[in-house]
């Protein structure tokens, strides 16, 4: 029977320190199952893009559906790991570096660094989503954000007639 690419989930992805590998688990045919790809060429200064973008088109039938992002990540842990840096350090600095920061201003930023933004920007958005079909979806939701966070209304925030336009 020929499996169909269509077919495979990835759930979660991990790595390996000795013998440096990303690891994925995923769902493949109602069968849960793990794939170690292991990670050549990566040194204390490599460009963990670079090694990713090529993983990712060595494996792509596994880390298509992987956001880039998620694959750096895992490499710049393996990467913290060879220049000596504890687990918790290394993770504490890779959180810093690939969440958004609601004051960060983007604009100021190259873009290699708003592109990974917004990518972790969209993986949050469809993370948090309602769904038609959730337990907790509701159709057309009003929320009056004055009085919810106290936010002062100005001018533009008024309701007045469209023919006063």
């Amino acid at each position: 029977m020929a499996e169909s690419p269509g077919d495979l989930k990835p759930l979660q992805i991990g790595v390996r320190f000795k013998q440096p590998a990303i690891v994925l688990l995923y769902e493949e045919n109602s069968k849960y199952r793990k794939r170690i790809m292991p990670v050549r060429d990566l040194k204390k200064n490599s460009s963990v893009n670079m090694i990713a973008n090529d993983l990712k088109e060595h494996h792509d039938r596994f880390l298509k559906d992987v956001p880039d992002f998620k694959i750096e990540k895992m490499l710049r842990l393996i990467q913290n790991d060879m220049k000596g840096l504890e687990l918790d350090e290394s993770l504490q600095e890779i959180s810093k570096e690939y969440s958004v920061d609601p004051e960060e201003n983007l604009n100021d930023t190259d873009d290699f660094t708003l592109k990974r933004k917004k990518e972790i920007m969209d993986v949050t958005f469809e993370k948090n989503r309602k769904k038609p079909g959730d337990p907790d979806f509701q159709y057309d939701v009003e929320v009056d954000f004055s009085q919810v966070a106290g936010i002062e209304s100005s001018i533009w925030d008024s309701e007045k007639e469209d023919d006063e336009f």
